[in-house]
């Protein structure tokens, strides 16, 4: 039997939206844990989530990285949009190791290659 595929487009930053980043890893690691293949594609602010370090404790809020931490560790695939990623002065170097970075032209493929797709 064929094992279903999400994609997930994520355009919003990381933090202090109910349609954010968060919501979206949310519902990637369920998606997995349920055994179906998911990618998340970070754009625009969505990029944001990528970054090292990040620390939000001083808006009272949890790290994303410990839910794209456990994307990853599920087997989702996580791709970043470079251009995003020029846009906001963000070196390759200052994203997580996991990400594979891709140019926007690649994005409608992706869609076109899975069953489902989900924009945060």
């Amino acid at each position: 039997m064929k094992n279903h595929s999400l994609l997930i487009y994520c355009t919003h930053g990381t933090y202090g939206r109910d349609d954010d980043t968060y919501g979206a890893l949310l519902q990637a690691n369920h998606t997995l844990a349920w055994g179906m293949d998911v990618t998340l594609v970070l754009v625009e602010d969505g990029v944001l989530v990528s970054k090292k370090g990040q620390n939000p404790s001083k808006i009272g809020l949890p790290n994303n990285l410990n839910e794209l931490t456990d994307f990853i560790e599920l087997g989702g695939k996580l791709l970043v949009v470079n251009e995003s990623l020029e846009q906001r002065g963000i070196r390759k170097e200052e994203i997580i190791d996991e990400a594979e970075v891709i140019s926007f032209r690649d994005v409608v493929p992706l869609v076109e290659n899975h069953d489902l797709s989900l924009t945060f």
